[in-house]
């Protein structure tokens, strides 16, 4: 899954549980969550980065930012934790790094990397977009009405 659509998640979590003892863990298990739903992505397995990979990574980062800050705007006292909620949503999907340097994967990282590229339901299929159009506007919604 896209980056906004797990920050997002995470944001909301952190706005909405009162404890980050709880908030934090419960964001990084969103997104194997999350990463069960089918999901358009624009680079499939074995993930190979092009261009098309660098330009849609800036445009996702900006509108997770962007949308990170929207939800820590409506909670400002909160506002820390839900940023530290999005990064932790997006904590596990640190080992694309993997990618750009392939001698970091052994060992365990081996095995969490081929673990995490099994739950993926990636499609370049348009449904996928959908998907994460609507993760992102249910979690919008859930972190401003639950103000």
């Amino acid at each position: 899954m896209l980056t906004t659509p797990h920050a997002v998640t995470g944001a909301a979590i952190a706005a909405l549980m009162p404890s980050p003892w709880i908030a934090l863990p419960a964001a990084v298990a969103s997104h194997f969550v999350l990463d069960h739903i089918p999901h358009w992505q624009e680079t499939l397995a074995p993930y190979i980065p092009t261009r098309r990979t660098y330009i849609r990574i800036f445009f996702d980062l900006t509108l997770a930012g962007l949308l990170v800050g929207l939800v820590a705007s409506w909670y400002p006292d909160r506002a820390v934790m839900i940023w530290l909620g999005a990064a932790a949503a997006n904590a596990p999907d640190l080992d694309t790094l993997t990618v750009l340097v392939p001698g970091l994967r052994r060992g365990p990282i081996q095995q969490f990397w081929d673990w995490h590229c099994r739950i993926q339901r990636e499609t370049n299929d348009l449904f996928g977009v959908y998907t994460q159009i609507a993760t992102i506007t249910l979690c919008m919604s859930l972190a401003y009405f639950m103000r």
